[in-house]
């Protein structure tokens, strides 16, 4: 098939990559001149390790990433907010924390490699259809593309194929990489956060190659109220929340250093529109308090590869392979944004009951064995059985 694929991001060059190792003529379109990720630290939960491991990519991000056998989080009280144990699931369970550059330019390398072409500094502005159904981009220039036989809409949640109103979440997080901190505070292997109530909140990931990301919550709305009142005031700010941070702030100087990152949390009605489909965020968004986004990038772009595989890899089969992709993933995407949506008012809102519930809760119910599992199992990715539907 004669296949596009809108968007450079995770999902987009997965799913390049797979479909053009296929045989499929494969371009990508990207509105930067050359691709580049955005964004700092990321978890590739075991879900998503079991895809790369399929695409023969696994050890070369194993390579530069950092084992985490834990998530823990503590209220300014010490109370226990967080507490996840992957080797609930088993001895050897691990996510990987990785920055997200690696992970980019790992995809990246296997879309060239496949033989996926790259129309670069294309804004895409809409679709058309042929008669018969073919779609073709538009571009924010006036110009279209060819038709295709298939578009896969991997532009995330700012996609211009999809319609929705502002899907965006009240809170967001300012992210920057650091080296990893030597204080026993952060342990090399698990993910450290502070909290107070669900308002406030730093954390520090280990990402590999001895560097750290460190995050700070933030409501969207006093993004420049933070700016204008500059990075010492921020600094301070994040002392009373968590004295021992101190290590981590001295590698900041400036705002700019700061990647501000903004959270969706929305489901598009159906990922299938004729020959467009829509996978990664343009199909779902949620917020980051699970850890999911590119593992659900990459559960889907691997789901539409074997769907198309198995429907027999011809254009007319596509309708079919389309139908095929939506039933192996609309189950766990279903529950897994259920699952977020429950979630994030009681780690990222104004919230103040929730909190103080979570405050009181979590410690004791975390260590109960069902309930770690379960937990492990969420952050896992796990739940549903994504992998088996696959054939992974």
């Amino acid at each position: 098939m004669d296949i596009a694929v809108a968007g450079a991001g995770i999902a987009g060059l997965t799913a390049a990559a797979l479909l053009a190792r296929s045989g499929h003529r494969v371009v990508i379109y990207d509105q930067l001149p050359a691709p580049a990720p955005v964004g700092s630290g990321l978890i590739v939960q075991p879900v998503g390790q079991a895809i790369l491991r399929a695409m023969g990519l696994f050890d070369a991000l194993r390579a530069r990433a950092a084992p985490l056998r834990r998530l823990n989080a503590l209220n300014t009280r010490g109370q226990t907010v967080l507490n996840i144990h992957y080797e609930a699931l088993g001895e050897g369970t691990y996510g990987l924390g990785v920055h997200r550059a690696v992970l980019f330019e790992i995809l990246l390398n296997a879309a060239e490699v496949s033989g996926a072409n790259f129309e670069r500094g294309r804004e895409i502005a809409g679709v058309e259809r042929t008669p018969d159904g073919r779609p073709c981009l538009k571009f924010s220039d006036g110009e279209t593309s060819p038709n295709f036989d298939l578009l896969v809409d991997a532009l995330g949640v700012r996609s211009a194929l999809i319609s929705r109103g502002d899907a965006f979440l009240k809170f967001g997080a300012l992210w920057t990489n650091i080296p990893m901190p030597n204080d026993k505070d952060f342990p090399p292997d698990e993910l450290t956060q502070r909290y107070r109530r669900a308002d406030c909140s730093a954390g520090v990931m280990p990402i590999g190659e001895a560097q750290a990301a460190f995050f700070w919550t933030i409501r969207q709305d006093g993004y420049d109220d933070w700016r204008r009142n500059g990075i010492d005031a921020w600094k301070r700010d994040v002392l009373r929340l968590w004295p021992n941070a101190g290590e981590c702030l001295e590698q900041v100087s400036d705002p700019d250093q700061m990647i501000f990152a903004r959270y969706a949390h929305h489901t598009h009605r159906a990922p299938v529109d004729g020959r467009v489909v829509h996978i990664g965020d343009a199909w779902h968004a949620a917020s980051p308090q699970l850890g999911q986004g590119a593992n659900m990038a990459l559960l889907d772009a691997y789901a539409l590869a074997v769907a198309i595989e198995e429907s027999g890899d011809a254009a007319d089969d596509a309708d079919g392979a389309l139908s095929a992709f939506t039933m192996m993933r609309t189950r766990h995407v279903k529950l897994y944004q259920a699952i977020s949506w429950a979630f994030t008012p009681v780690y990222q809102s104004d919230a103040r009951l929730l909190p103080a519930l979570r405050d009181w809760l979590t410690g004791p119910l975390s260590e109960a064995p069902p309930v770690r599992k379960l937990l492990a199992a969420i952050v896992a990715g796990k739940l549903g059985g994504p992998l088996k539907a696959m054939g992974l």
